[in-house]
Formats: structure tokens, C-alpha cells, sequence
């Protein structure tokens, strides 16, 4: 039975990655044909969410997951969504097991942090650096994403990226702390034991 089950999970999340697949290959055909800026922004975050989901699917198996495994495959992903620019990556994620139901969250909100700050820390293309930290703080995953661009302006008008952040942390139980030091600092802390999430459900 237990044969049977794992083989039938290995082909749901087969079939799954394929769906995330078919999403971009659609998504991309549809901007071919989308002139409109703010379409093709809205059309860009989605294909990259999806390729952000598909890579952590690949990584799930057992019910839980090592976040700091997925952190260090996405960093390769990280470095083409700020293709062209010069933008340096620093990752220092240590092994912190999830459960699964919070791994598409915490994935999802990650990649929204490095959105956030490649597209808004360095106009004009200028030069910076991003690091992405993540530790198990006594039971509390506590990540953070900080840049040594502009920060300021992005705390006085939270942008539609953080914004989203703060609701995903609040839905997992957890709180997004914004300082401007230098660049922004992000620092999302979420309890490994019992998420809001979880107790939803």
C-alpha cells in the first residue's frame, strides 16, 4: 500500500509539473500579443510565481521540505530574473524544515522580496546587492532579504509586492518587518509549530 501510495503522489506532482508547464507556455504565447505595459508586468510576475512554484514542487516529497535547500536551487533563478543587471546575490540559508502546507507561502513570498527589490532598490539600473538569510529562530523560520539600494521611498509607499508579502505572513501567523538601513531590510518571521495557516483548515 505504501508502494502504491508513493508511486501515485510521484505521478500527481509529475502531472502538476506539467500543468505549471502548460501555464507558462500560455502565458508566454499570450504576450507575444500584449503591447500594454502594465499587462505585460502583470503577465511577467505570473510566468516567474509559476516557475517559482514549479521549482519547489520539484522538491517536496515527503510532507515536509528543507526551505534552505529550495533557497539555495533558486538562486540560479533569482540571478535571470535580474539578467543584464548588475546585481549581486548573496544567500546564507541554513537547513530549516517546513511543513509542506506552508512551503508554497514561504516560497511565494521570497520570491516576491527579490522581486521587489531588484525591480524597485536600483533604478536607472545601478549597481547593488541583495542578501537572503534564513535560520530557524527557537521554532520560528525567520528570513530575510536585504539591499543596500533605495528603501525609504519604498517604506513611505509600501509597494503592491510587500503588500502581498504582509498578507501571506499574516495568513501563515507571522509578520513582515520592514527598516530602511542603508537599502530595506525584510524580515518575515513565521512559527514552524502552529501557523495560522494550519489552524485555518
Amino acid at each position: 500500500m505504501a508502494v502504491q501510495n508513493g508511486l501515485e503522489l510521484a505521478e500527481l506532482r509529475h502531472r502538476l509539473l506539467n500543468n505549471f508547464q502548460l501555464l507558462q507556455a500560455l502565458i508566454g504565447i499570450r504576450l507575444r500579443s500584449v503591447e500594454d505595459p502594465e499587462s505585460r508586468r502583470h503577465l511577467t510576475w505570473l510566468t516567474d510565481v509559476i516557475a517559482a512554484l514549479a521549482l519547489l514542487n520539484r522538491r517536496l516529497g515527503s510532507g515536509t521540505s528543507d526551505f534552505g535547500a529550495y533557497l539555495r536551487e533558486a538562486a540560479g533563478f533569482w540571478e535571470r530574473i535580474a539578467a543584464g543587471r548588475e546585481i549581486a546575490f548573496q544567500l546564507d540559508a541554513a537547513a530549516v524544515t517546513v511543513p509542506e502546507r506552508m512551503s508554497s507561502s514561504l516560497a511565494l513570498i521570497v520570491h516576491e522580496l527579490v522581486a521587489n527589490a531588484v525591480e524597485h532598490a536600483f533604478p536607472d539600473n545601478k549597481p547593488g546587492g541583495i542578501a537572503i538569510t534564513l535560520r530557524d529562530a527557537y521554532g520560528v523560520l525567520e528570513l530575510t532579504v536585504r539591499d543596500d539600494g533605495q528603501g525609504g521611498a519604498r517604506l513611505k509607499d509600501e509597494t503592491e509586492g510587500l503588500a502581498l508579502v504582509r498578507g501571506l505572513a499574516d495568513y501563515l501567523g507571522g509578520t513582515l518587518q520592514l527598516e530602511n538601513d542603508a537599502g530595506l531590510i525584510a524580515t518575515v518571521r513565521v512559527p514552524l509549530d502552529a501557523p495560522k495557516a494550519a489552524r485555518k483548515h
